[in-house]
């Protein structure tokens, strides 16, 4: 099985950036956690494709595109959240809206997300028309790892050893019997083409 693996934003695009107490860029994080999750996801023996492997700037579009032409099964895109508000936490996986194979995939993930980290606030599996989830023709899933205007969360993101343990945790959630079901959703999908 292969898996695409989109480390969101890059290149002329930061993404979101934490400044307290420190700074960390959005870019940066998604492709540290990418990178782990690609050898958490070798190591299972899967086969990783990563939209970009450095910091470069690439469209909303290109990134499912690449996707489609490396014939992915599963579309994973990595991301750490922002809000106006310092108090907001928590973790969410979006599918697009109506996809049955988007949503196999994105609870699982959350699922091992929280248990892997259970005191972090679950926000829940969500619907969204991202152009990432609309425009890959095959399960596709947009992971919200934590708040980086939390300065709490900003904290947890940045240590290596919570990276690893994210993609470790999304890693975990591709084990065979959830994909078997997600191939199973794959066939029966509505095209959101």
């Amino acid at each position: 099985m292969r898996v695409c693996i989109d480390p969101g934003h890059g290149g002329s695009d930061p993404g979101a950036i934490g400044v307290r107490p420190f700074e960390l860029r959005e870019k940066d994080f998604n492709l540290a956690v990418a990178l782990l999750l690609e050898e958490q996801l070798l190591d299972r023996g899967f086969e990783a494709v990563l939209t970009r492997r450095q910091d470069r700037t690439l469209s909303l579009s290109a990134r499912a595109g690449f996707a489609n032409r490396h014939g992915a099964n599963l579309f994973l895109s990595i991301h750490a959240n922002a809000a106006a508000a310092p108090s907001a936490e928590g973790m969410e996986v979006f599918h697009f809206p109506e996809s049955s194979a988007g949503k196999a995939l994105s609870k699982p993930i959350l699922k091992n997300l929280l248990a892997a980290f259970p005191d972090h606030r679950n926000r829940g599996v969500k619907e969204a028309n991202f152009t990432v989830l609309r425009l890959t023709h095959m399960p596709a899933a947009l992971v919200e790892c934590e708040f980086l205007s939390s300065p709490k969360q900003l904290r947890f993101l940045a240590k290596a050893g919570n990276q690893r343990g994210l993609a470790q945790a999304i890693a975990e959630a591709l084990l065979p019997p959830i994909v078997t079901r997600l191939r199973f959703a794959a066939r029966t999908r509505r095209s959101h083409d």
